[in-house]
């Protein structure tokens, strides 16, 4: 697959999307997306079907859905199976995500992708990236299509299958950041004569009943639901901080007692060569990792994953705000207010 990926969705997949998040709104729901290579740069998006209720929208938290229970896998294998039956070329693609507010990533999605991939290559040698379609209803009351498709970077990649994964050595080198978790694939939208005529029923009839600005204010719930997700987020962050200034204080007193035997290794060794030049040296500085073990280096893995997370969080609430600043300087000038 060529860096020069481009996604073309149906527009059918978009509305269903579309009435999932509606209808699920502000719970999460997820499910499988299926479709083809149309060529080596370029994949269609046709069908996607939302896991079963029980195991979606009666939970608010995405890693319930991402765990790969048995029963969503076989529903998704049943899917695919159907597909398959009546067309030729059909496979799984990846997942969707409607969520509120930027709650779009865990390590959760992330091993569901990254296994899906390894399964993918082993099984077919198929290297297409696994997609995730993440979807924010709640942007839909302003008026705006929130739909992106995602796929793993290849910096992540990298890092992933490096020795020792996250740690700082290899982020550094790999340029890895909470920023570029997930690159943004290009994608459009097809729409079918049938589904223009459609949406252009729509708009007409909704022309003709509002003609006006709509200048409500945006229901504050899921700014609300952000801003506790985002307080939850930094606690985590907190905590993995904790254990991450732990671990240097840790280090730093093992170094000390490193840096002590070392000194005292090296003028014992001295003081023996000055007594006996052909003396044999029992233990060198170099020895030290016979009496010490350092502490190993913690992951970065979560606190990458959770700093993405409140990223995500602060985008969304700066964008909201944006427009309801709109929305309440529209409504005082027509007011005529200053």
């Amino acid at each position: 697959m060529t860096s020069s990926l481009s996604i073309e969705i149906n527009a059918s997949v978009a509305l269903k999307l579309a009435n999932i998040g509606a209808e699920s709104y502000p719970n999460i729901e997820s499910g499988p997306i299926y479709g083809f290579n149309e060529s080596e740069s370029s994949i269609n998006i046709a069908h996607i079907f939302q896991f079963p209720a029980q195991y979606s929208s009666s939970s608010s938290n995405n890693d319930d859905i991402f765990n790969m229970k048995s029963s969503n896998i076989k529903y998704q294998a049943d899917i695919l199976k159907r597909l398959q039956d009546t067309e030729a070329g059909v496979k799984l693609l990846g997942w969707f995500l409607s969520s509120v507010g930027g709650k779009t990533i865990s390590q959760s999605i992330i091993e569901a992708i990254i296994n899906l991939q390894q399964l993918n290559l082993k099984e077919n040698r198929d290297t297409t990236p696994v997609l995730f379609l993440v979807y924010d209803p709640s942007k839909s009351f302003d008026g705006l299509l929130s739909l992106k498709a995602l796929k793993l970077s290849e910096a992540f990649m990298k890092t992933w299958n490096s020795d020792e994964k996250f740690i700082a050595k290899n982020l550094i080198e790999n340029r890895l950041s909470y920023r570029n978790i997930f690159d943004e694939v290009p994608m459009k939208i097809k729409n079918s004569h049938l589904i223009n005529l459609t949406i252009q029923q729509e708009f007409s009839t909704a022309a003709s009943e509002e003609k006006n600005l709509e200048l409500t204010i945006n229901n504050m719930r899921s700014v609300d639901m952000t801003t506790e997700n985002l307080h939850e987020a930094i606690d985590n962050l907190n905590h993995n901080l904790g254990n991450l200034n732990y671990y240097q204080r840790n280090l730093s007193r093992e170094l000390t007692k490193v840096n002590q035997w070392k000194l005292k290794t090296k003028q014992d060794n001295e003081e023996k060569l000055k007594a006996d030049p052909n003396a044999k040296l029992d233990e060198t500085e170099q020895d030290w990792n016979k009496h010490f073990k350092l502490p190993t280096q913690p992951s970065k893995y979560e606190s990458l994953v959770v700093s993405s997370l409140i990223n995500n969080y602060c985008n969304n609430l700066e964008i909201s705000g944006a427009v309801e600043l709109v929305k309440t300087t529209g409504a005082q000038k027509s007011l005529g207010l200053n």
